[in-house]
């Protein structure tokens, strides 16, 4: 793992729910522009990592760094406001705004962050996902995958450090759910934001520059066993 200039710089983080640690004693380093797959079974607490890396979750150990702040040491408006300026987030269903429109809905978070050009930053980045013209739909009006490139852009829109996608093809067919990772990987490129992918999908995950398996509450790397997939290369 990287060490130097981490985004993402996770040590000995433990997690509790009653009964059980999903985190114990948890590492992770991430480098700016790097794409990494977190896999393991259902249940086995991959959703909560990427919570506790966002600070969006109490740690019962161990510490979180997101672009050299302590996230994991602030307070809870300290904690929104880094947030907000460094992490995107992608979620499984898209989770748009059905009141607003797409353009609205990507510009939301540069307007929560009062970042000049709102709509001007959403239009571009609706154009990079490939739906240049679709700002004034409704959510609605959207396929599958179509709704996710939205949230793609809605991640991306105040310049994050780092994206935190979870499961962001687990709703999508074979195509949709190549098209998408795609549009992820390439635009994280192209911002040299890092990435960190919870998936259950093995196309996916070999898209990634490396995989790290959930197991114990720990992340191993993975072994590799094949030529990674038809994603986006740097």
């Amino acid at each position: 793992m990287r060490s130097a200039g981490a985004v993402v710089r996770a040590a000995g983080v433990v997690v509790e729910v009653p009964g059980r640690r999903l985190a114990d004693g948890l590492d992770l380093e991430l480098g700016a522009g790097e794409a990494v797959a977190v896999m393991g079974p259902s249940g086995s607490g991959k959703t909560t990592v990427l919570n506790a890396l966002a600070g969006l979750v109490p740690l019962s150990g161990g510490s979180v760094a997101i672009a050299g702040e302590p996230i994991s040491e602030l307070s809870a408006d300290r904690a929104a406001a880094l947030r907000l300026a460094h992490i995107g987030m992608v979620f499984q269903f898209g989770e748009l705004v059905p009141e607003l429109s797409v353009r609205e809905n990507v510009a939301l978070p540069a307007l929560f962050a009062g970042r000049g050009d709102a709509t001007g930053r959403a239009d571009a980045l609706l154009e990079r996902v490939g739906l240049a013209g679709y700002g004034a739909r409704a959510p609605e009006e959207l396929s599958g995958g179509e709704a996710q490139r939205v949230a793609i852009a809605r991640a991306l829109v105040c310049g994050p450090r780092v994206v935190l996608a979870d499961e962001p093809t687990g709703a999508l067919d074979e195509d949709n759910a190549r098209r998408v990772t795609g549009v992820l990987l390439r635009s994280c490129r192209e911002q040299d934001t890092a990435l960190l992918v919870a998936t259950h999908d093995a196309a996916v995950a070999a898209a990634m520059d490396r995989t790290l398996l959930l197991r114990g509450g720990r992340l191993r790397p993975r072994p590799s066993t094949a030529a990674p997939g038809a994603g986006e290369g740097r």
